[in-house]
């Protein structure tokens, strides 16, 4: 199922309604060319996963058991930065003042950038999970875009969202790949189909010129790439929406707290996760 809609209105209505949205045509035809070629030449630098303190990092995640993941510097993905910074960023600030006028003061800090590859045939799905779970943040709201880098069709592994779900407050954190959970989580956990307890769920194919929003709550998980020979490349950007201070708890964070000298209470203050705009 894809939701074409194509007014402001529609896209913050819908997603309040639902926790996501898909805004088809938001960027020309090849604009994310250059982010992909900046991916590959990516893939050939960077080789081991080295934690940047100084400024934000990039999470080259290749979607298989076992597999490394590889880290680079946000500046070493020129293209991709401006992305991020003159077109994702202003529309996300729109939708925040209308979506979101509980939050005294919003923001756009950077939370996490990852780059996701599915190879074909190999890769694993990508379990049922929501942003907020794996973050040590208080309070804890996000918003986060994904687009991909190549066209996703339903076979390539598209995003997949339990519309509604971000009503329903904070799951537990597990296993992405095997769905176990950490140790010491003792929330409740998403279900194995969130359609069993009445939510709609939804799957995105995608384009490269279109973009999904979807609020840090949100229950989503994407499906594994069985094309014969069509890697699925995806850049997820996740933001955190207001001033939050550092909360840790298990399986959360790990990237994170690498990142940042921070302790329990802390404000997240850092140029790793920096401020893209606030109101």
């Amino acid at each position: 199922m894809c939701v074409k809609i194509n007014s402001h209105d529609f896209h913050f209505k819908h997603f309040r309604d639902n926790g996501v949205t898909k805004i088809t045509d938001f960027f020309a035809d090849g604009e994310l060319n250059e982010c992909r070629i900046e991916y590959d030449q990516a893939l050939v630098n960077y080789v081991s996963k080295p934690i940047y303190r100084d400024e934000p990092l990039v999470v080259l995640w290749t979607h298989v058991v076992g597999a490394d993941k590889r880290t680079c510097p946000l500046s070493a993905l020129p293209s991709l930065t401006h992305i991020i910074q003159a077109r994702i960023v202003p529309y996300l600030a729109k939708l925040i003042k209308v979506v979101s006028p509980e939050i005294d003061k919003p923001r756009l800090q950077l939370l996490e950038v990852i780059v996701f590859n599915k190879p074909p045939q190999i890769s694993n799905v990508l379990n049922w999970h929501q942003d907020v779970a794996y973050f040590p943040l208080k309070p804890n709201n996000q918003i986060a875009v994904w687009f991909p880098l190549c066209e996703v069709t339903s076979e390539i592994g598209p995003m997949v969202y339990a519309l509604g779900s971000h009503k329903l407050g904070i799951r537990g954190s597990t296993n992405l790949h095997t769905r176990e959970k950490f140790d010491g989580e003792n929330r409740e956990l998403i279900p194995d189909d969130p359609s069993t307890i009445g939510l709609d769920v939804v799957e995105y194919p995608m384009t490269m010129r279109d973009l999904l929003v979807h609020d840090g709550y949100t229950w989503h998980y994407s499906k594994p790439n069985v094309s014969r020979n069509s890697p699925r490349i995806g850049v997820s950007v996740r933001f955190i929406t207001e001033r939050a201070v550092f909360d840790p708890r298990p399986g959360q964070g790990a990237a994170f707290t690498q990142q940042i000298e921070v302790q329990p209470g802390d404000v997240v203050e850092s140029d790793a996760f920096p401020i893209y705009w606030q109101a």
